[in-house]
């Protein structure tokens, strides 16, 4: 064995959406740019995303490249594709050795690990310990079963994603009308809220990690001849502690892009250095505007901002938020109460999920502790805005049922649309 040997990078296809192909795999990207970092220059990406019908998918997984070794990541929406390709990669090559990796492995590894047929399953953040099952096949040792990947301190170290392995014209993401790039300039949390899988992605690795400045303006310059507008994955972009002078040095670049923040960010210094630096359009949670809601999510520090919904908008930020339903002190009355205080904020767009389950989180580990009952177990239902606006209502409170919830969905969708805010699927700036 060597440095030659083949690797595949495969993204499975998701047909529980319109659309799968909104984005390149950043994550594969990342695994490639390391591996050829170290000398593995026969690496590529095989992304099946795009395929409009079933028989497509068929014939895009039965097409997946020969190679040694493959590295598939997955969430729980397309674990099933996953674990398919898995199985027709052992069909044609018993030697083949398989790695597996992403939210949803991260999030149940063991079940993962048990159902897959993957050789290794990968917990959290995958490109050193990915590098480490790399090396071990060329040594004939071959790792195997549940591997951790803690991730790198310092983050400046990652080499940038390899994205001359995928054709960015063939992704749908939109700013303004215009291809959009994408990137993220933290990794990680530090807000451990219980329905939310970023913390999973942590492998429990619960610490926040920023990229330098000068690393993050150096990777926009690398791409900033042949692109102008960018989204920035991170969930909590506005939380960078030099975010002042990130801003700042960005305002020279002239680009455009769109983030995701926390409400409590969007105070006036902040939203005019967004402004001046090229952000059109900003996302934040708002989940519920009832507090004692917030409170059991983990929110409360966005209590009383809610002014600042106005402010982004002074300085001409489109803002988008989302609310979830089938919280805990969810009723009749508060959902009412809560969606028309929502359309006097000022929100341009929104988006309106049922409280889902999503394996490894707070709620889907020990949902009697919150009041819940989980009555849909099948996590590859588990879409917030699927096919047709499909979703799933896997669980039931205490205190209400699915039937509720999926009422309370219709009922906050219809309040905020006469309150003239826009869905985000009709969004003239960010698709």
């Amino acid at each position: 064995m060597s440095l030659s040997i083949q690797v595949v990078l495969v993204n499975p296809p998701s047909n529980c959406v319109n659309d799968d192909r909104v984005e390149p795999p950043l994550g594969l990207l990342y695994l490639a740019s390391t591996l050829r970092e170290i000398g593995y220059k026969n690496v590529s990406v095989c992304d099946l995303s795009g395929s409009l019908s079933e028989l497509e998918i068929r014939e895009g997984m039965e097409n997946v490249p020969n190679a040694d070794i493959y590295g598939i990541t997955c969430f729980c929406t397309n674990y099933t594709y996953a674990k398919e390709i898995i199985t027709r990669i052992k069909a044609k090559n018993k030697c083949a050795y398989v790695v597996l990796g992403g939210p949803n492995p991260s999030g149940v590894p063991e079940f993962t690990y048990n159902d897959s047929g993957a050789d290794a399953v990968i917990v959290g953040e995958g490109e050193d310990v990915f590098k480490d099952c790399i090396n071990s096949f060329v040594n004939e040792s071959r790792l195997v079963g549940i591997l951790n990947g803690l991730g790198r301190r310092d983050i400046d170290s990652y080499a940038f994603p390899a994205r001359d392995l995928v054709d960015h014209t063939t992704y749908s993401r939109k700013l303004m009308g215009n291809q959009v790039i994408s990137l993220i300039s933290s990794r990680g949390c530090k807000h451990h809220r219980v329905h939310c899988n970023s913390v999973v992605m942590g492998g429990g690795n619960k610490t926040v990690r920023y990229r330098s400045t000068v690393n993050i303006i150096e990777e926009i310059r690398t791409l900033r001849e042949s692109h102008k507008y960018f989204k920035f994955n991170d969930d909590h972009f506005t939380g960078n502690p030099n975010l002042e002078e990130l801003l700042t040095r960005m305002k020279d670049l002239d680009i455009v892009f769109r983030v995701f923040a926390r409400l409590e960010d969007l105070n006036e210094k902040n939203a005019l250095l967004l402004k001046e630096a090229g952000c059109v359009h900003v996302s934040v949670g708002l989940e519920s505007l009832y507090p004692p809601n917030l409170r059991i999510i983990g929110k409360t520090s966005q209590v009383g901002h809610e002014g600042n919904v106005r402010i982004a908008k002074t300085y001409g930020l489109v803002v988008r938020s989302s609310f979830m339903v089938g919280l805990p002190f969810d009723t009749d009355e508060i959902i009412e109460q809560s969606f028309t205080k929502a359309t006097q904020l000022g929100i341009d767009e929104f988006a309106v999920y049922p409280m889902i389950p999503y394996p490894g989180t707070a709620i889907e580990k020990f949902p009697e502790k919150f009041g819940y009952t989980l009555i849909h177990t099948d996590f590859a239902d588990y879409v917030q805005m699927g096919r047709d606006g499909k979703t799933c209502f896997a669980l039931k409170h205490k205190y209400f049922g699915a039937q509720d919830v999926e009422r309370w969905l219709k009922v906050a969708t219809q309040i905020l649309k006469s309150g003239g805010v826009h869905h985000m699927s009709e969004s003239e700036v960010a698709g």
